[in-house]
């Protein structure tokens, strides 16, 4: 299965070069558009990368993803500083 995925910085979807913040490539600034994309061309899961959140944890974008999140379509797996410690570690 192939898993579409939408990276996100300051609400916008892009790609980062190699994984370098200082060399991206902006694609939208509508993840929406992009998430109902590819619904519309049968993804059954999509991964959403919070690039901002997986640099500072307190920059997370929160809004933007539960509003992604709240659409009907499919699966969404979601990462980049979204992390917590288990229960009975530490």
């Amino acid at each position: 299965m192939i898993i579409p995925a939408i990276d996100l910085i300051n609400g916008q979807v892009v790609r980062l070069y190699q994984g370098d913040y200082g060399q991206k490539t902006a694609y939208s600034d509508n993840p929406q558009a992009r998430f109902d994309g590819y619904v519309s061309q049968g993804a059954a899961q999509l991964h959403l990368v919070d690039l901002d959140g997986a640099k500072d944890a307190t920059a997370r974008q929160l809004a933007p993803i539960a509003h992604l999140l709240s659409a009907p379509g499919a699966p969404v797996q979601v990462c980049g500083g979204v992390a917590s410690e288990p229960a009975g570690s530490g």
